[in-house]
């Protein structure tokens, strides 16, 4: 009888080892100090936003959530804040330079945006708004404060003066 019993479950024991499965929680788990997303089948994910309650959050290469830093999709540059948010609609100054971030996150480049208060900032290619100096653009002449502010209806450095539209007064 005690032969059969170890019989019947030592099977038993084997057929549960092939037909196992594993079942996974999809989400956020902790590792050590770095937060990972989880997808259904257990796999980290990598490279990709996630979309999730308070996200969008952007994940790395080796599946950490990135926390305070640039962020590129392959599409546009953004950032993500300390909490691992992708920051939208805000001016953001970061090591001295100043950016501007649009409702969808991108960081602008090439443009003009004007904040609520009525500041111009110009936003070159590299992200970086023009600061301290003139700029052409559109084959007209602006001045940039230090802090990155198109000067109007001014006179700037050299005794050069600016209209309220920012341009240069020949």
């Amino acid at each position: 009888m005690k032969q059969r019993f170890w019989a019947i479950t030592a099977l038993a024991l084997a057929l549960s080892m092939f037909f196992a499965t594993a079942a996974f929680a999809q989400g956020w788990g902790k590792t050590g100090t770095s937060w990972f997303y989880y997808l259904e089948d257990g796999t980290v994910a990598r490279n990709t936003w996630i979309e999730t309650e308070g996200g969008p959050y952007w994940v790395n290469g080796d599946g950490a959530m990135a926390t305070s830093q640039w962020v590129n999709d392959g599409s546009a540059w953004y950032y993500v804040g300390s909490d691992g948010r992708k920051l939208t609609s805000q001016i953001m100054k970061l090591n001295g330079e100043t950016f501007w971030l649009g409702e969808d996150g991108v960081m602008a480049a090439d443009e003009w945006k004007c904040t609520e208060d009525g500041k111009w900032y110009y936003l070159q290619s590299n992200g970086y708004a023009m600061r301290n100096g003139w700029k052409m653009v559109n084959g007209e002449y602006y001045y940039f404060l230090k802090s990155g502010i198109m000067a109007a209806d001014a006179l700037v450095p050299g005794g050069y003066r600016v209209g309220a539209d920012g341009r240069w007064v020949q």
